[in-house]
């Protein structure tokens, strides 16, 4: 029952926008990438997969999450859907799990994508020197699980608000902050909406041998990330389990 849902949430997602969502992040990190803002040093890759982690990790990409947490549920939202759905032989935890497991498959697109944009732009701007593969894809996939906390909060929202602009307003709010909050020793790995941009700086930088990133943390952003997931994907959980759907 449980992989006929996630069917059938893909079937719903599938004749939607959702793909122009997924690639928005990417396209606008590479758009971003053919204007330099800065220069290090004289390695032209290391410059513009700076710029574009930078771009894609502190603003995008915890956008991205919340709007399609918001927008998985927003079918369900709709005429009320909810009542609908868990009207079906299937439990209420499967749905969830199913919904939320969509939403992260979605968010692996975007950082797959996220690593052929750079290629892309390095490729079309002509460097010579070969593409950090290790550096863009540990820094993608660090990226990846970042989000899995702020994926299961934001998913949760989703599920509170009602509406699609709820969630999404909260998500810009929060979002915004990020950027100078990410640059606290003590606040950056508390913070769910600056994670992204601890973890892919740091697993960038890591990975081609220096120490650049902004995480200065790292047991506290490791632990943070565990013990946030659990509080947001249980409580999320417990939530829905419990809510009263008309």
């Amino acid at each position: 029952m449980f992989f006929q849902l996630l069917d059938t949430e893909w079937l719903k997602l599938k004749h939607s926008k959702i793909w122009f969502i997924v690639l928005a992040s990417p396209v606008l990190a590479a758009i971003i990438g053919f204007f330099p803002v800065f220069k290090i040093g004289t390695n032209e890759w290391l410059t513009l997969c700076t710029q574009m982690i930078l771009a894609h990790s502190a603003l995008f990409l915890p956008l991205l999450t919340g709007v399609l947490a918001a927008l998985i549920c927003s079918n369900e939202h709709a005429y009320g859907g909810w009542k609908q759905l868990l009207a079906l032989p299937v439990k209420r935890i499967q749905v969830y799990v199913a919904k939320y497991v969509i939403v992260m498959f979605m968010l692996l697109w975007t950082q797959i994508f996220f690593i052929i944009s750079v290629w892309f732009v390095g490729t079309v701007k002509g460097f010579s020197s070969p593409f950090p593969w290790n550096g863009v894809i540990m820094s993608a996939l660090m990226g990846w699980v970042s989000c899995f906390p702020l994926a299961a909060l934001q998913f949760w929202l989703a599920t509170y608000f009602r509406s699609f602009a709820g969630p999404s307003t909260v998500n810009v709010m929060l979002t915004l902050p990020a950027i100078i909050i990410a640059n606290s020793k003590f606040m950056g790995p508390l913070y769910p909406w600056a994670h992204p941009m601890l973890s892919m700086t740091q697993a960038f930088s890591a990975a081609i041998g220096g120490n650049a990133g902004f995480l200065e943390n790292e047991p506290t952003f490791y632990v943070t990330l565990i013990v946030s997931f659990i509080l947001f994907f249980f409580g999320g959980a417990l939530y829905f389990l419990k809510k009263q759907w008309t």
